[in-house]
């Protein structure tokens, strides 16, 4: 089974590699590819249990940053973004794991997701991943695949998980 939970399986996490997925031809991600240049919203990665036990840092958008921390209503147009990394030895590593893609869209896309899109994003995963997953992927929208996504998120305040590292959530 994946070893990935509330996401799955997919990432790229700099434009570099995104270039790098493209050019071996597998689609570049495309809602949140942007995400360098969100608001980067947490100071330093924390370990993610629901995101596969990787390391991750948490980016949103203007347009949804504020709301996000101040715990308004999130607008339409909304991205967060988590880039991942692999776990080595109780640390990030240098190995980029899946990229996690979450946008609120507007009312009626998924009304029983709160009209979230999820997306999840991995031109190289590592090879035991690899081989589980069938190489690299892109599940996205309405894809069954991003189920786990919102089997997660829909247990939330406004869907959205939080800063707070899934380790010391209360489920």
């Amino acid at each position: 089974m994946l070893l990935a939970s509330c996401g799955g399986a997919p990432a790229v996490s700099s434009p570099a590699t995104a270039a790098a997925a493209a050019a071996d031809g597998f689609e570049p991600l495309g809602i949140g590819a942007d995400y360098p240049s969100y608001r980067k919203l947490t100071p330093t990665r924390f370990k993610s249990r629901v995101h596969g036990n990787r390391w991750v840092d948490v980016y949103v958008n203007e347009i949804g940053a504020d709301a996000y921390l101040d715990g308004g209503d999130i607008p339409v147009g909304t991205t967060v973004v988590k880039a991942s990394w692999e776990d080595a030895d109780g640390k990030p590593s240098d190995f980029a794991g899946p990229t996690y893609v979450m946008r609120k869209e507007a009312p009626g896309y998924a009304p029983e997701h709160d009209d979230w899109y999820y997306a999840i994003h991995w031109a190289r995963p590592t090879p035991e991943q690899a081989q589980l997953l069938g190489g690299p992927i892109y599940w996205q929208g309405a894809s069954p695949r991003v189920a786990y996504c919102y089997d997660c998120h829909d247990s939330y305040d406004r869907s959205l998980g939080g800063l707070v590292p899934s380790s010391v959530l209360w489920r």
